[in-house]
């Protein structure tokens, strides 16, 4: 039986490997097959899949760990792991028989999902017809399966949010993945045009957000039955954990040989330089405390965890602990000196990462912010990703 322990173990053993790959990466603007094939061969992607199909059934801690580790040394292929071990979770919200057939030849899942709805999603007879492009598609270059979200409409019903998942080869990725940060993670756009989905293949988003889909229900295992927002905050807040982790510890070797290019003066004597290393270090150390805080309330079972008030806790959590990593890693901008932009250096990359997630949708700390406050002063909230 494969423990959390062993794949920590391998995690941290990946870690300087993925880190020697971190520019090429980039240069690559997608996952390297060397570097998703390492996660495949060392049983990271099934930490969460159950053992039904195959898989470890691991805690959700024990990803975000891996997660945490491997973004250490490229938040690139940190974000891709999270995704392609939290697909396993995520293909629980679906019908038994789509679990079945995600998981009937590997006890892995490589899929790439957007939350950005479709243009239109129509009722059909026997299930669905899609049609649209959206972006954001983290994984897509790697994905055997794609997941879409769409309000569909026809029919006698009322629209209704729903998740379409469809193998990769229906559908049509583009290259449209030029940015400034997060380069490494190819998450590009996909399209799909009047393609038919099943009606096995799709899910109700309200029940998926709740815990509360028929697919979820079909496990023993609490952790399968948690709302959809705070567990891909598990996924995505250990990315950037990790990187400011990786961050203060070039930094460490940044500090020790840069010397002023007029003066002479090493960094290493100047208090502005120890100050400012000393607050990296312990910005560090506070958003692993915090995340360990969040990833024990996530495993906890209480009546409350479905509530939307508790729902919208948990992401401002998240967001809390994104926005500590962001202001942490802009301070140690501050020192790195014009060296610390150049491509060849680490930093320049934590920099721009860091601060491309602390503005994604499901991070960012004014929305998050915004709905906590709204709840507490009973007005209705304004997110539609609770």
């Amino acid at each position: 039986m494969t423990t959390a322990a062993t794949l920590i173990g391998r995690a941290h053993e990946l870690a300087p490997v993925f880190a020697s790959r971190a520019a090429r990466t980039e240069q690559a603007r997608a996952p390297l097959d060397e570097s998703l094939q390492d996660m495949i061969d060392a049983g990271l992607l099934q930490t969460l899949t159950p053992k039904i199909y195959g898989g470890h059934e691991l805690p959700v801690a024990t990803m975000s760990h891996i997660v945490a580790i491997l973004s250490a040394a490229c938040p690139s292929s940190g974000w891709i792991s999270a995704f392609y071990m939290g697909a396993a979770w995520r293909a629980m919200g679906f019908s038994a028989e789509a679990q079945q057939e995600l998981f009937a030849n590997k006890p892995y899942l490589l899929n790439a999902g957007q939350a950005a709805p479709l243009r239109e999603v129509l009722r059909v007879p026997g299930g669905y017809q899609i049609s649209g492009q959206t972006p954001w598609g983290s994984g897509a270059v790697h994905a055997e399966w794609i997941t879409f979200m769409g309000l569909a409409t026809g029919g006698d019903l009322p629209p209704a949010p729903m998740m379409f998942i469809v193998p990769r080869t229906e559908t049509e990725v583009i290259d449209t993945w030029q940015v400034a940060g997060m380069r490494g993670t190819g998450s590009n756009d996909v399209r799909c045009e009047n393609l038919f989905v099943p009606s096995y293949r799709a899910a109700s988003f309200l029940e998926v957000l709740e815990g509360r889909s028929p697919g979820q229900a079909l496990h023993a295992n609490a952790m399968y039955r948690q709302p959809f927002l705070p567990f891909l905050m598990c996924e995505v807040t250990p990315v950037l954990v990790g990187a400011l982790r990786g961050a203060a510890s070039a930094f460490i070797a940044r500090v020790k040989e840069r010397q002023g290019t007029i003066t002479g003066v090493k960094s290493a004597a100047k208090p502005a330089a120890q100050m400012r290393l000393a607050r990296g270090l312990a910005a560090a150390d506070a958003a692993e405390t915090l995340l360990e805080a969040y990833l024990q309330r996530f495993t906890e079972v209480r009546p409350s965890q479905y509530a939307l008030a508790d729902r919208a806790d948990m992401k401002l959590r998240a967001a809390y602990i994104t926005d500590l990593c962001r202001n942490a890693i802009n301070d140690l901008a501050r020192g790195f000196g014009g060296d610390g932009f150049r491509d060849a250096s680490p930093l320049q990359r934590y920099f721009r990462d860091i601060n491309m997630l602390a503005v994604h949708a499901f991070l960012d700390i004014d929305t998050a912010a915004e709905t906590v406050g709204r709840l507490t002063l009973d007005l209705l909230p304004e997110d539609p990703l609770l």
